[in-house]
């Protein structure tokens, strides 16, 4: 019987880039509760990876030197819509008008407040280098 190669098949990770680990690190603590598994340096001196985690899931922070930052037109949905690429991480949530509230009070950049869109309720902040975050409660 042949097995189905695709069995088991789930997310394991996202991996983002940021302009500062230690405040990458310091944000996602903060404001999301991750905590750090691991840093190791990037082959060829080029820069450091940090490994976070919140549960089950596994955030890699790379940090390279001379990186660009994020374009203006990436730090929004809507205009980061118009290129192709990864767009965001999104995170299930029980709680979106408490999370966003407590996300607030923590100064937050938020992009969208909690909005209702196709039966599902969602916001938007972005991370300390500009990456858009998604929070959704269905």
């Amino acid at each position: 019987m042949d097995r189905d190669p695709l069995a088991g098949l789930r997310p394991d990770h996202a991996g983002i880039s940021v302009g500062d680990l230690e405040a990458s690190i310091a944000w996602y603590a903060d404001m999301l509760g991750f905590t750090v598994e691991r840093i190791v340096d990037i082959p060829e001196d080029t820069g450091r990876l940090a490994l976070i985690r919140n549960g089950d899931f596994l955030l890699e922070l790379f940090c390279i030197a001379g990186t660009a930052p994020v374009p203006e037109e990436r730090k929004h949905p809507t205009t980061d819509l118009r290129s192709q690429g990864m767009k965001h991480v999104a995170y299930a949530v029980s709680d979106i008008r408490a999370l966003m509230e407590h996300l607030k009070a923590k100064g937050a950049d938020v992009v969208w407040d909690v909005v209702e869109h196709d039966g599902t309720w969602c916001a938007f902040v972005r991370d300390n280098s500009g990456n858009i975050v998604e929070f959704v409660e269905r």
